[in-house]
């Protein structure tokens, strides 16, 4: 199933994938309802796992099988999130702890340069010391949305992403509510690569967003400032 997020109406291209791949269903959203109301659109009864997926991400040979075979030994996990790496090789730390807005501003806004002077509590927000080895780590308070690796009940259960949120923070929100229904796990031997972005290098636009999902994840979930 295709999700074609924007489109009103079918182009020639998406005649010709049906056409190449005839197990495939493109849907037309006729507006652009955002990433998580987008996502719901593919939602199924019909698989064991559902795996939300950024497209900036790319996998390692056994990505997917070692999720897989986590998921197998271990049923009481519904939500599972790897071990990810910058392309330079850099870790890259997935699982955070429940947010607060100047953090959130630090990590957004604030230069690179400048993360020095506050190293401890931008380390502290990205569990930096709980996932340096490799063993698994249950329950972090939320994972990052460019891989989570879900039971698909566990998914429909919670009713996918909440349609409030247009952009940003609808997996902070998801991965609250998956912890209140299921063990979430880190589990780094799953790995990936995730190019990801910042918020300020993408304009004003994504950084109107940004704040206005994060007044709406606030209002929800409850204000943490420092």
């Amino acid at each position: 199933m295709i999700v074609e997020n924007g489109y009103k109406e079918l182009k020639p291209l998406h005649n010709k994938v049906v056409e190449q791949f005839q197990f495939c269903e493109i849907i037309i959203s006729g507006e652009n309802l955002g990433y998580g109301r987008g996502h719901n659109l593919t939602f199924s009864e019909d698989y064991d796992y559902h795996l939300i997926l950024n497209p900036d991400v790319i996998f390692t040979d056994d990505s997917l099988s070692n999720a897989v075979v986590f998921m197998e030994k271990n049923k009481n996990c519904g939500l599972l999130s790897p071990q990810a790496f910058w392309r330079n090789g850099d870790r890259q730390y997935l699982c955070k702890r429940y947010p607060n807005v100047f953090t959130l501003f630090l990590r957004a806004f604030l230069p690179k340069s400048l993360h020095r002077l506050f190293k401890n509590k931008l380390e502290r927000y990205c569990m930096m010391k709980e996932t340096q080895t490799e063993t698994v780590l249950w329950q972090p308070d939320s994972v990052s949305g460019c891989f989570m690796f879900f039971r698909n009940n566990v998914l429909l259960q919670l009713n996918g992403f909440d349609k409030k949120f247009f952009l940003y923070f609808e997996d902070t929100d998801l991965s609250l509510r998956a912890r209140q229904v299921t063990e979430v796990a880190y589990v780094p031997d799953v790995k990936i690569i995730h190019h990801g972005g910042n918020v300020s290098r993408k304009g004003l636009k994504h950084i109107l967003l940004f704040s206005h999902s994060m007044f709406k994840f606030f209002n929800k979930h409850g204000w943490k400032f420092f």
